[in-house]
């Protein structure tokens, strides 16, 4: 019995007991960085002040996280792939945002998610820490449903944000604090009642702010977590198959919702009260049409659309290719396709890191009407799932 009560702590926690220098100093700036997130959302004072630099601030953050982590100088005489990658996309989109004279934030927009990217293997973090982490989101959650959303939300004619960024926000934190409520699933079945809890609240505020995207988030995580079969859609084949929808197939899609939307037909969505064809068909053919002039620098952020009222491509894939262009989408491709090879093996073995692959897929899908895979506010939520999907698993993990 005792032995089994040991098991099952180490399921939870782990076994690691010894704290580094290191682990300090990336716990330290991982913790700005969630407060950061938390704050832009619960204080939309904090938000309206911030917002013109918060690209920047994640770009240091996460320099830092790369020098206590990594050793760059050492990985760069070892000539490490993925380092020489990174380095060289960077330069690639810096030089092609100058060139074309775009507004210097792009710049970390496509940064950051790079450097995400790198850091997802290298800062590998123990069961402890997503234990800890994942607890925070749920605190999170807890006060932003209990307390802060009733007030700004008080009314439906009045709104703190919004309406389709508060339930992104909410649809994308409850999703990270799901990971804390499934690893004590792991462990007490009753904890299955917060899930359950978690769902139904998030399909209602969902349905209640009319937000496809969150709907959808919400909707691929369920599929994929409880629906179609770990053991098929984890198979190498399949698998790429389906990360390939989630990137390629996003350029697809665009291209043939936006031949659909000039056919003339047209119809309303049940639940939402949106028709489906509301405008992005006219933005993706403008922006389309723009990046047929620079293909391969892209055309930056400084330009003024007439099918929208600001610069939102609506599409994360179709963002890094537009803005970016060609060579630095195909470079970015390269090094998450790479990622996402190492990520399926780590699914396989461990239920956490099953769960935090399912949610990352979500966010992929999501970004076909959405640019929050790349939205700078989102990048710690990108970088824990993908910590999750990769920190450390001992031998005894729940299936």
């Amino acid at each position: 019995m005792g032995s089994k009560m040991q098991v099952d702590d180490a399921k939870i926690t782990g076994t690691d007991k010894r704290i580094t220098v290191k682990q300090i100093v990336s716990a330290l700036i991982l913790s700005l960085l969630f407060l950061g997130y938390a704050l832009t959302f619960l204080v939309p004072k904090f938000y309206g002040m911030t917002d013109a630099y918060v690209g920047v601030f994640v770009f240091v953050m996460l320099l830092l996280l790369l020098a206590v982590n990594t050793d760059p100088v050492g990985r760069l005489k070892k000539k490490e792939k993925d380092l020489i990658l990174l380095l060289l996309l960077l330069l690639i989109s810096g030089i092609n945002i100058l060139i074309v004279h775009s507004g210097k934030g792009a710049f970390f927009v496509l940064a950051d998610f790079l450097l995400i990217l790198y850091l997802s293997d290298k800062l590998v973090i123990g069961r402890r820490q997503v234990l800890w982490a994942a607890g925070a989101y749920f605190a999170l959650l807890f006060i932003w449903l209990l307390f802060v959303y009733p007030k700004m939300f008080a009314e439906y004619g009045f709104y703190g944000y919004n309406t389709n960024t508060a339930a992104t926000f909410t649809i994308y934190t409850l999703l990270c604090a799901f990971l804390f409520v499934q690893m004590f699933m792991q462990r007490f079945e009753a904890a299955g009642f917060f899930a359950v809890l978690l769902i139904v609240r998030g399909v209602q505020l969902s349905l209640y702010h009319r937000a496809r995207g969150a709907f959808i988030m919400l909707g691929v995580f369920l599929l994929l977590y409880y629906i179609v079969p770990k053991a098929w859609w984890l198979k190498k084949a399949v698998f790429r198959c389906l990360y390939l929808l989630a990137t390629l197939g996003s350029l697809l899609f665009v291209a043939l919702y936006t031949v659909a939307g000039t056919l003339g037909v047209n119809y309303r969505l049940p639940f939402f009260y949106k028709e489906i064809f509301s405008g992005r068909e006219e933005i993706w053919m403008e922006f389309f049409r723009l990046f047929l002039q620079k293909p391969l620098t892209g055309i930056g952020t400084n330009v003024q659309i007439s099918s929208f009222f600001e610069f939102n491509v609506h599409n994360a894939m179709y963002n890094i290719l537009v803005v970016y262009g060609l060579i630095a989408f195909a470079g970015t491709l390269c090094l998450l396709y790479g990622k996402f090879e190492k990520m399926r093996e780590k699914a396989l073995s461990d239920r956490t890191a099953y769960c935090a692959l399912c949610i990352l897929m979500a966010v992929f899908f999501e970004s076909f009407f959405d640019v929050d895979l790349l939205w700078v506010d989102y990048a710690l939520n990108l970088l824990f799932i993908l910590l999750v999907v990769n920190h450390e698993q001992n031998q005894v993990s729940g299936q």
